[in-house]
């Protein structure tokens, strides 16, 4: 299949649908979606995040990394290592 950014061809199982507007935030088939490669499809999920959060105030940033700092400490329990 062909990777519709890069334009490279990969085997299917290599090709991920990538959603215009991610399922995390209530995306649906209708808004769009494209046919990616891991690599290109990994680059958009981090870019369309940053684009969503890069103008939040900082109340809500600053809610944002306590959300991820207890997650991080949570995920990463298990093996005891939190590198803190």
């Amino acid at each position: 299949m062909i990777c519709q950014k890069c334009g490279l061809d990969f085997p299917e199982r290599d090709i991920d649908t990538s959603h215009d507007v991610p399922k995390y935030i209530g995306g649906r088939d209708m808004d769009g979606r494209h046919n990616l490669c891991k690599k290109c499809h990994d680059k958009y999920e981090n870019l369309v995040f940053f684009i969503m959060v890069k103008d939040f105030d900082d109340a809500l940033k600053e809610f944002m990394r306590s959300k991820a700092k207890s997650f991080a400490k949570n995920y990463f329990k298990k093996d005891g290592n939190t590198n803190q």
